[in-house]
């Protein structure tokens, strides 16, 4: 990974082939102690597993894709659950006869280059488990 500050809350960052995505995000703020974030990119990734939730069932169904696709859309935040930052990502790839596939990236390695924008926001908001919805749900102060 190479990364570059461009201004006071933001990060441009490149990860290398292999990498994998989610893990060398979360790697990252913990290295630059980042608490909250938002995250976009594009690039190509290898072998991606991607997720769909239901809350009707409260469970996520995965389904790895096969083979090396364009990373068009990378868009999530970074919170904290469990005093550990806590990657979540969502994507949208597309295959050779492109074809569109979209969901929560479970896992997937960079199979090319993966350039990613990262805006730091000066909060520490952590997320906990939400029971009715059965996910992990930003833990804000004020409701309307």
């Amino acid at each position: 990974m190479y990364y570059s500050k461009v201004s006071s809350d933001k990060y441009l960052i490149r990860l290398v082939k292999a990498e994998e995505i989610s893990e060398s995000i979360k790697k990252f703020c913990q290295k630059l102690d980042i608490k909250n974030a938002s995250l976009s990119g594009i690039g190509s990734i290898e072998n991606p597993t991607l997720a769909h939730y239901r809350v009707d069932t409260k469970k996520y169904k995965e389904k790895v894709l096969n083979g090396i696709f364009e990373l068009t859309s990378l868009i999530g935040t970074v919170g904290i659950f469990k005093r550990e930052p806590l990657v979540h990502v969502h994507v949208t790839l597309s295959d050779e006869e492109m074809k569109a596939f979209g969901g929560h990236l479970v896992k997937g390695k960079v199979s090319a280059t993966v350039e990613l924008i990262i805006t730091v926001f000066d909060s520490n908001h952590a997320k906990s488990q939400d029971e009715e919805i059965g996910l992990k749900l930003w833990d804000l102060p004020e409701k309307l």
